[in-house]
């Protein structure tokens, strides 16, 4: 017979400390065999936020209207909008694309381009998501990071943009790349706002959420497959007793044949799905169980406007201002719609002057700052002269 210690020792279960849990964190470090930066784990940081938010709808959306109100209304210098800053673009059509990129990397990445004297010559945009540091303090490009991988023989360098650098200077590099790669790269202004921790690489605030935004894009797809994938039949029809599926008549039919033809004339081309099942008794017709897909399909409506709303806080975009998740009466409030409004446009402010810093590295003497949406005016009250 077991003592009462040896009983309360049985009873004892072991116990260890527990991992508090994280949502994703950026590890941003020195890969000295690659003589680069890791940009998060496996160097894929940005090229993973770019996929998880095209595949979240609300992710998408907010996208969109973050990239809507750091556009506003263009640049506010006329000529400088219509500037020709590369073949393809106008100052108005490069703030377009910037706009975009800000808005999903908190950063962005300009290539400069310079004439037969060494001046410069035109501006672009180059993919945020592509772009990597070495450990030298230059920067490289390479296509093959979209789909994850790195080669160096693929890396295309650049030298970081000094507008103090002489034309010379500049004619001597032009021809070492023209040399190496056939053509000339130009120079790279690589810019974003540096906070605590962010040395070498932004971590935009959508990282995270990536939680959130990846259950999203999941909700979709399970609502998805529960109504493509989901056992579908709208009838179930029993037959005793075996059809033969075998043996043929003068007309190379067999009984299964028939039976499948006659159903079809039966059922008709549009008709909905019917199960067919064949037994060789009455007690062996199969039983039917269902449960109700209501339900589950209520459960995602409900998480999909919880988890919405998580996205749209991790993109840094108010609610109201996504279909579907404005509250009731919130549109109508004037009030709550102008704060909302206007703290929002404290946040799209600073991305538009991170692209007009970036910009007048390039042209110093020209104004590039954006213009900003009013979409609430403020009221207007008429007076009238007391008679």
């Amino acid at each position: 017979m077991e003592s009462k210690a040896t009983k309360q020792k049985h009873r004892t279960r072991s116990t260890k400390a527990l991992k508090p849990t994280f949502n994703r964190v950026a590890v941003i470090t020195e890969n000295k065999s690659q003589k680069r930066f890791d940009y998060g784990k496996g160097n894929t940081l940005p090229n993973t936020l770019l996929k998880g938010i095209e595949a979240s709808i609300t992710a998408t959306a907010c996208r969109g209207k973050k990239q809507e109100f750091i556009e506003g209304n263009g640049i506010k210098d006329q000529d400088v909008a219509l500037m020709v800053v590369n073949p393809d673009q106008t100052g108005d059509d490069l703030i377009t694309e910037l706009s975009d990129v800000v808005g999903v990397f908190d950063g962005l990445v300009l290539v400069v381009k310079f004439n037969a004297e060494g001046v410069r010559k035109y501006v672009y945009n180059l993919p945020f998501e592509l772009v990597r540091k070495t450990t030298g303090d230059q920067y490289y490009y390479n296509e093959g990071l979209a789909k994850g991988k790195d080669v160096k023989k693929e890396r295309v360098y650049y030298k970081e943009y000094d507008p103090t650098e002489t034309p010379q200077s500049r004619l001597k590099r032009i021809g070492e790349q023209i040399e190496e790669y056939g053509f000339q790269t130009g120079d790279i202004i690589y810019s974003y706002n540096k906070k605590a921790g962010q040395k070498e690489y932004p971590v935009p605030t959508a990282w995270s959420g990536m939680e959130e935004i990846e259950a999203d894009a999941a909700l979709g797809f399970m609502d998805w497959r529960n109504v493509k994938k989901g056992f579908r039949p709208d009838a179930i029809l029993t037959t005793v007793g075996t059809l033969d599926n075998e043996t043929e008549d003068e007309f190379g039919k067999t009984e299964q044949d028939y039976f499948d033809k006659d159903l079809e004339a039966f059922t008709g081309e549009d008709a909905a799905p019917i199960m067919h099942i064949n037994v060789d008794s009455v007690e062996e017709a199969p039983k039917l169980e269902t449960f109700n897909q209501e339900k589950v399909l209520n459960s995602t409506t409900e998480a999909a406007d919880r988890i919405g709303r998580r996205v749209c806080r991790a993109m840094e975009v108010p609610e109201v201002l996504v279909p579907g998740f404005a509250k009731t009466g919130q549109l109508g409030n004037v009030q709550e719609m102008e704060n909302t409004l206007k703290m929002f446009q404290r946040t799209i402010g600073r991305k538009q002057r991170m692209i007009t810093r970036a910009l007048s590295r390039v042209y110093p003497t020209l104004d590039w700052t954006i213009e900003q949406l009013e979409l609430i005016k403020p009221e207007t009250t008429e007076t009238t002269e007391p008679t």
